[in-house]
């Protein structure tokens, strides 16, 4: 397995090169906004704080988001019969080549987590303590892995230009489910506001919402598993649908 994994990330090693780039610049820029603002100096009252945590929030879903979009890469290189059959005849088969890209996916994201969360733990120091998105990052680094586990197997099945189409409409029905929740749902806590990045912020630690972005990390971690399964079941019958 640690070879099929190193395969994984030799061959995109320029995506991978990209992903830690990208983490590391939306670190530096705001460990650099954290400095050059005065940090803890410049947070003149409570709304302050929950403004800088949003502007951080930003930088590291790009950080988390970008180098998704680089995903269709890792499985490109393998899609013809020739990669297929040599990758079911080694000794892990099918299902190793499968788990590898999964293990290559979760370990660059544990990686570009790692370096935010250093990142975020100067920008806390900075700000004494007022400002931290430890929290955000973890649900960040989760919401990657829910969406890999949704892309995965469409890419595995019918290749990465379909696949990543059809991941496309699965996360447009979930910003339609949100859109049609706030249309219709109870956003009290929003309407009438001066402030609706504090009222966000409010929204976010109440009791109810608290309680289901507590089970998130639980739900994707599930997820991601099952995906594996369900993308090793499908392995052969995309293979199959190779042209050369």
């Amino acid at each position: 397995m640690s070879g099929l994994i190193y395969k994984n990330f030799l061959i995109n090693k320029w995506s991978f090169l990209f992903s830690l780039i990208t983490a590391l610049l939306c670190g530096l820029v705001a460990v650099l906004m954290s400095i050059f603002t005065g940090g803890a100096d410049s947070l003149r009252q409570e709304s302050d704080a929950e403004s800088v945590t949003c502007v951080f929030a930003v930088l590291y879903y790009l950080a988390f988001m970008l180098p998704s979009m680089t995903t269709s890469l890792l499985f490109e290189a393998d899609e013809n019969k020739t990669a297929c059959a040599f990758a079911m005849s080694t000794p892990q088969g099918g299902k190793g080549h499968v788990e590898s890209k999964y293990y290559y996916i979760l370990i660059l994201n544990i990686i570009v987590m790692f370096m935010l969360f250093v990142c975020d733990t100067i920008t806390t120091g900075l700000f004494k303590g007022a400002v931290s998105a430890s929290l955000i990052l973890m649900l960040f680094f989760c919401w990657r892995l829910f969406i890999s586990a949704i892309e995965i197997p469409f890419i595995i099945r019918f290749g990465s230009q379909r696949g990543a189409a059809i991941k496309g409409v699965v996360v447009s029905v979930l910003v339609v489910i949100i859109g049609i929740y706030f249309l219709f749902g109870d956003i009290s806590w929003l309407i009438g506001t001066d402030d609706p990045i504090a009222s966000f912020a409010e929204w976010l630690q109440s009791g109810d919402i608290t309680f289901w972005i507590s089970l998130f990390p639980y739900f994707a971690i599930a997820a991601y598993y099952i995906s594996c399964r369900i993308s090793t079941a499908l392995f052969r019958k995309g293979a199959e649908s190779y042209e050369q």
